[in-house]
């Protein structure tokens, strides 16, 4: 039965939503009245797409003397190209920002070459406003604005360090505080909202160190792919966390974090900053255990070069991610071996710079036991399931596997 669930939920999910193109071209030739559209995954196919080549595909009456108007949606920020007859010029303009340029070569080929070098980094100020604008209204942009991008990833880690940072032995016979250990895992997210859908997959890697009266240093270098209706994404992260004990069940963990995500497909790169601190504090109450984790954390982007092309999303937010726990011990018959759970309740909310998804929940649970393999004892292993639900019909879930040893 337990199967049947995993297997209705992650199909549920998955086919929640169709592959939706994150680039779209409607051009239309006055003159002949002729209209054509064509959908793609990468920015430089929309690109080649507005080239003279590229308009003729579309639309086949087009010449390079043509008044044409092309309709473009970047991923999900609506803009438009238009030639005048006979006209050079290309003019470009993004209604909700007021961008309104022209670009005059000597030929349309010349005129596109200078938009196109535009879109790589000669922008400056005004493609600046374009992608902080796509925070604000894509669905997938991989910088910020969900659960997927670096941003919500690099505050799940921190929160998630905190989370574990208050340890009481558990069914399974392993109490992992107090001793150096290191984590690695799989972890496989699959979301959907504003009809896009993404595919995330993490290595998580991490290792702690045992210091003095409970304190404990964390070193964490997760590395996450993301696969964006067909757009592939990498990114990675360098963070370390501090646990402090304050009182008896009670740790406060400071953390310091330096990301960075590119994507060639989506025209998309970033440097990400961030720090945090979190509190948890976690009780027992007969063999029941409990837990509260309160995280507030501040994330800054910086300016990236990839490829041909460089960005700067100037994104400056906070984020507030509050949670409760619970867990206790299962029946020894279960499993065959002592074994844990553990289910959980987050909230998540951002201030600051506008983002396309600004709170979201989760509810999830995970077994926890000890293993052994090949001879080596892993201290704890962990499965995991959670759903996420939020704004904009956000929607999706997240399976991790998790090993201390």
């Amino acid at each position: 039965m337990r199967s049947v669930l995993l297997v209705a939920l992650i199909a549920g999910v998955s086919g929640a939503v169709q592959a939706k193109d994150l680039f779209e071209l409607d051009a239309r030739v006055i003159e002949s009245g002729q209209q054509g559209y064509q959908g793609f995954s990468a920015i430089t196919d929309l690109l080649d797409a507005v080239s003279t080549d590229g308009l003729q595909n579309v639309v086949s009456t087009y010449t390079e003397t043509s008044a044409a108007v092309a309709t473009l949606n970047v991923r999900g920020l609506p803009a438009q190209v238009e030639y005048q007859s006979g006209s050079p010029v290309l003019a470009f303009r993004v209604p909700s920002l007021g961008i309104d340029l022209k670009f005059n070569g000597a030929t349309r080929s010349e005129s596109e070459d200078q938009f196109e070098a535009w879109l790589k980094g000669e922008g400056s100020g005004l493609l600046t406003r374009m992608l902080k604008e796509l925070a604000r209204v894509s669905p997938v942009d991989p910088v910020a604005g969900n659960p997927g991008s670096l941003m919500a990833q690099m505050g799940a880690a921190d929160y998630s360090t905190a989370a574990d940072s208050v340890f009481v032995e558990d069914a399974s016979g392993s109490s992992m505080a107090g001793n150096n250990y290191a984590l690695v895992g799989l972890e496989f997210g699959r979301y959907s909202a504003g009809g896009y859908s993404q595919s995330v997959t993490k290595l998580p890697l991490g290792w702690t160190w045992k210091l003095k009266d409970g304190y404990q240093f964390k070193l964490e270098a997760p590395i996450t792919y993301s696969d964006i209706e067909g757009a592939k994404t990498g990114s990675g992260a360098l963070g370390g966390a501090f646990r402090v004990p304050v009182l008896k069940g009670w740790v406060l963990t400071p953390a310091l974090r330096v990301g960075a995500t590119a994507s060639s497909d989506l025209g998309a790169a970033a440097v990400m900053y961030s720090a945090s601190l979190s509190s948890r504090y976690a009780f027992a109450l007969g063999d029941w255990q409990f837990g509260i984790t309160d995280m507030l954390g501040l994330y800054r982007t910086q300016s990236l070069s990839h490829g041909d092309y460089e960005v700067d999303y100037d994104l400056s937010n906070t984020m507030l991610r509050n949670g409760i726990d619970v867990g206790t011990s299962l029946p020894a018959d279960w499993f065959g071996r002592p074994t844990a759970w553990r289910a959980w309740f987050i909230d998540t909310r951002f201030s600051g710079d506008a983002l396309y998804i600004e709170s979201y929940q989760e509810i999830g649970a995970a077994l926890s036991t000890r293993v052994s393999f090949a001879g080596v004892t892993i201290e704890q292993s962990s499965l995991g399931l959670t759903y996420t639900m939020g704004e904009n019909d956000l929607k999706g879930f997240r399976l991790n596997f998790g090993y201390k040893f």
